[in-house]
């Protein structure tokens, strides 16, 4: 019951789906109740597991690596924001239900096998990110403005001769040379705020030994709660801007007041200069191309040159640091958040949408659930195994292969 409720796309759907697989007739309510109940009782184990961690010796808490268990060869964190729509718990019938809406924080915690290169294993890109149609579609998916009139219809079936380049022999289709395999990833989820939300990864982190990792990395985008995040529980992790929303500011500003074609020859200059690390080259671009549009006014409209350009050159500047991507790929370290952005939209799938309200205390439940089931390390065995031998008083069988 609790699996098709925290899976399915809804509680009625799940009701459903153990109709038609299990011949089971529960309804709705019912697996609802029983959602929110085990969801709370996992909550209050992560609780009691951080306050548990809160209270050990410096020593032994603070970015300690435990020798006596194995640790991985990659580790990585990575934190990204969601949104979910929790009803008010006002009495008022007049607010609109786009007040709704609600911020969500998820971390992906996952290992990896990562070889170490004397060189950079990916000189040049990957080609999808020359492809222009291709590019503008995913950089307006992540809510990035983009000068007005900018149209690459076509672009995508007449790439250009640098997009379309015979892959190098020995790389498979679809991978990216140097790219560290993933092994296992632990997902977490909350409505908490990110000073409660850093402690809640540090003893995921913790309890998966993760300081003990040959190499550890913190991919996030530049929110500043990410960093705040990073400086106070992964300060020896190394901090990774994600290379795709860099991308984004690098797109817009690269055709800010240009003509396409002109537009496209700086970007194509600009994204390779970052992806090879050279961002610095890029930030003199960019501030002489400020200087000579000048800086925006205080009212300007999200896709004025001037703003597209000043709003990228802060934001590489700040991130500067975090940008060493060709030195990231040396090191077999992943350098996006595509992990967590894939949980989020895999959490999405059951707590987002136009008529999905969630109570307070409903809400934490299932995104708890939620990521619980989307983690590969068997939580959820491990809970049922705990919860029923506690219930019966018995220890449990186990399972043959």
């Amino acid at each position: 019951m609790v699996r098709a409720g925290v899976k399915a796309e809804s509680f009625q759907a799940a009701s459903e789906e153990l109709a038609r697989r299990r011949d089971l007739t529960i309804g709705p309510k019912a697996i609802e109740r029983l959602v929110q109940r085990i969801g709370q009782e996992r909550i209050d184990q992560r609780h009691a597991a951080v306050e548990a961690h809160r209270n050990l010796p410096p020593i032994a808490r603070d970015d300690v690596a435990d020798p006596t268990r194995p640790s991985p060869a990659v580790a990585m964190v990575s934190v990204d924001g969601g949104r979910l729509q929790v009803r008010s718990s006002s009495s008022h019938t007049d607010v609109k239900p786009s007040s709704h809406w609600r911020e969500s924080k998820t971390a992906v915690l996952e290992t990896y096998l990562g070889q170490i290169h004397a060189t950079d294993p990916d000189p040049d890109g990957p080609r999808c990110l020359l492809d222009l149609k291709r590019t503008a579609t995913m950089v307006r998916g992540l809510g990035h403005a983009l000068p007005a009139g900018l149209d690459f219809e076509g672009e995508a079936d007449n790439a250009s001769p640098a997009a379309t380049t015979p892959r190098r022999r020995g790389q498979a289709r679809g991978r990216r040379p140097g790219r560290p395999q993933r092994l296992a990833r632990s997902v977490l989820a909350s409505r908490a705020r990110s000073e409660d939300f850093g402690p809640i990864m540090h003893q995921a982190a913790w309890a998966r030994n993760f300081f003990a990792a040959q190499r550890r990395v913190f991919l996030g985008d530049g929110a500043a709660a990410n960093w705040t995040i990073h400086r106070h529980h992964f300060s020896s992790f190394v901090p990774v801007l994600d290379f795709v929303h860099a991308l984004s500011y690098i797109f817009a500003a690269a055709f800010a007041g240009r003509s396409q074609s002109e537009g496209e020859a700086i970007y194509r200059r600009w994204i390779q200069a970052v992806w090879c690390g050279g961002v610095r080259i890029v930030l003199q671009e960019l501030e002489a191309r400020s200087s000579e549009l000048g800086q925006p006014p205080e009212h300007s409209g999200e896709s004025d040159p001037r703003r597209l350009v000043a709003e990228a050159l802060s934001y590489l500047r700040n991130n500067a640091d975090r940008m060493h991507y060709d030195a990231y790929r040396r090191d077999g370290l992943p350098i996006m958040t595509s992990a967590v952005e894939s949980a989020i939209k895999m959490i999405n799938r059951r707590v987002k949408g136009s008529e999905k309200f969630w109570s307070q205390r409903g809400a934490e439940a299932i995104l708890q659930s939620r990521a619980d089931f989307l983690s590969e390390t068997d939580i959820m065995r491990k809970f049922w195994t705990t919860r029923n031998a506690t219930a019966s008083g018995f220890r449990p069988y186990r399972q043959s292969a």
